[in-house]
């Protein structure tokens, strides 16, 4: 691949070109001078290097054939188009980008200069990383992809090459949006950008001829526990193909709340993986933070109904801690959903794990590849605002179901008779079961996953206070984990 020469200017001489940074299938990345700012910036220009050429030792570009000429053109567009969505971006973790134009019949965008290394580079350099040191990246780096997934934009490249360290400060920045789409608020990609894939860190969506087409935080949460693994371990992961087949394998030196959150995050099947970056990076403190509740609520499994939350944002500041938490499990006790188990839900069969859960516990988070069979029908048709009856009652369904009628995949159930409770998320043979986002009438709201009909493994937030619960529930109710306030501090 034929790169500018040093000395090379660009943009009416703004820019001189110093040398490459780095190249790959569709551009070249160059260290530049801004000669009117007097700074150093980096400068990716477009090159799709199997169409394009150099005109001798000019910086003007060539097409190999005509017939390539308007594809490129297309390509080139989306180049530029992208670049101006990522620079409308505002986040310390995300790459800033200045500026973007065309010129030797070609594209280029200006970014910030980061001096420093890669994560890959890192890793190569000095082995394998504390698993303190590699879970402040992961925690910048997945700060950075929740930004971007609250604008429908997902990375599609995140590896650890595509991770700078910047020097001055050790804060990990994100960059190379190439492959990055855009989605509508439907989920449905508004950009194409080149496909690629990244071996080792890409899920198995986006081997798919066309790429991941529809909005997925977790096919860039499958990248985020990839390069965890890599960073605590110094080993690229299996192919997804691999994975499939052979699993991963885990050093012996990782604890098993480590074993458990990347296990989760890199599932085979996407929808088995957390359905958020906060639920991946609050499961890998699990270990150390989680606090078992050892208070019950009083009372019997509650009807379907809508529970009355209790704003307790007037508690007084010097309430003792266990004073929190019992008015947590007042709030407990009135906020259990309604969610009743219905008879015949979906039978699980799963292989021995290396910890030793608590035997009361039915509902102890198991590791994704410890399911070994689901039994559910074959979803064999898609139904829009169908009236069903589900353990919450009546409700107006759309989604895929199974021969016999019963929501069986992914669904949207919004409950009838002006109660508005919803849930968007998998069903199994007519029960709530698998990752979801449910919404109560008071706006309360559960992201996380359902075991037969009942909340299971997730986040709970009390909309008039802003407190929220995170980690696992036993019979609707929370049983490990922590309480914190609306600005996430621990209570």
């Amino acid at each position: 691949m034929q790169g500018l020469k040093s000395g090379a200017l660009l943009r009416h001489e703004t820019y001189r070109i110093e040398k490459i940074l780095g190249q790959g299938g569709f551009g070249i990345t160059y260290l530049a001078t801004d000669l009117a700012l007097d700074r150093l910036v980096a400068i990716k220009e477009f090159f799709p290097k199997d169409y394009c050429d150099r005109v001798g030792d000019t910086s003007h570009i060539t097409l190999g054939t005509s017939s390539s000429t308007e594809f490129v053109s297309r390509l080139k567009a989306k180049f530029l188009k992208e670049a101006r969505n990522i620079a409308k971006l505002d986040h310390p973790g995300i790459i800033k980008i200045h500026a973007a134009f065309e010129e030797n019949n070609t594209a280029y965008y200006v970014m910030d200069y980061i001096k420093g290394e890669s994560l890959s580079d890192k890793v190569k350099r000095q082995g394998p990383l504390s698993l303190e040191v590699a879970l402040k990246y992961i925690e910048g780096i997945g700060s950075a992809l929740e930004y971007i997934h609250t604008k429908h934009i997902n990375h599609l490249d995140l590896k650890p090459a595509n991770v700078m360290v910047r020097e001055s400060d050790d804060i990990p920045i994100l960059i190379d949006f190439g492959l990055s789409k855009q989605y509508d608020l439907d989920g449905n990609q508004t950009s194409t950008t080149p496909t690629g894939i990244s071996h080792g860190f890409a899920p198995l969506e986006q081997y798919n001829d066309g790429g991941v087409k529809e909005f997925s935080p977790q096919t860039d949460i499958y990248s985020l526990a990839a390069t965890l693994y890599y960073l605590v371990s110094g080993i690229v992961p299996p192919y997804a193909t691999k994975m499939i087949e052979d699993g991963i394998q885990f050093p012996p030196s990782f604890p098993q709340s480590l074993i458990q959150a990347i296990s989760i995050g890199m599932a085979s099947a996407r929808k088995n993986r957390y359905s958020s970056v906060t639920l991946f990076l609050n499961a890998l403190d699990g270990e150390d933070e989680s606090t078992e509740f050892t208070e019950a609520a009083n009372g019997q499994e509650v009807a379907p109904s809508e529970p009355t939350i209790q704003n307790t944002s007037s508690s007084p500041k010097t309430a003792s801690r266990k004073s929190h938490r019992s008015n947590r499990f007042l709030w407990i006790a009135l906020i259990v959903v309604g969610i009743v188990v219905s008879v015949g839900g979906p039978s699980l069969l799963v292989k021995s794990c290396d910890r030793t859960p608590d035997s009361n516990n039915e509902d102890t988070a198991l590791p994704a590849d410890s399911v070994v069979a689901v039994e559910e029908a074959k979803v064999v048709e898609v139904v829009q605002n169908r009236t069903l009856s589900t353990a919450l009652g009546e409700c107006s369904y759309s989604g895929e179901v199974d021969e016999n009628g019963k929501p069986n995949g992914h669904g949207v159930a919004v409950w009838t008779k002006g109660d508005g409770k919803k849930y968007d998320g998998e069903w199994v043979n007519g029960n709530m079961d698998g990752q979801t986002t449910y919404t109560q009438r008071s706006g309360d709201t559960f992201v996380g996953t359902f075991k037969n009909n009942r909340y299971h493994q997730g986040r709970y937030t009390i909309i008039s206070s802003g407190e929220y619960f995170e980690g696992t529930f036993k019979n609707g109710q929370p049983d490990k984990g922590n309480w914190y306030n609306k600005n996430g501090k621990k209570l």
